[in-house]
């Protein structure tokens, strides 16, 4: 039997299909409920936008490491030789 999803339930469901894959039926009533429901469908879409993002961010983050703006190193680099 399909329960029907609530606007709280669904966005949580979202985010958890994000990290795990859900339930065969859990699946289905969470589909019907974007079918019908346009703020959640609108969730769903940022909610794969974001996660995406996020991917890309931490792929850069991981090959280039953190980054610097030249001013802050330059600040750095005062303070070291204020110290000696």
């Amino acid at each position: 039997m399909l329960r029907l999803i609530t606007c709280q339930n669904a966005t949580l469901l979202l985010e958890q299909q994000v990290d795990q894959p859900l339930a065969r039926a859990v699946r289905v009533g969470l589909w019907l409920h974007l079918r019908y429901c346009p703020y959640c469908s609108r969730y769903a879409r940022q909610t794969v936008l974001i996660a995406e993002w996020a991917r890309t961010a931490a792929a850069v983050r991981a090959t280039t490491g953190p980054v610097l703006p030249e001013a802050a190193k330059e600040r750095m680099r005062q303070r070291l030789v204020a110290a000696r």
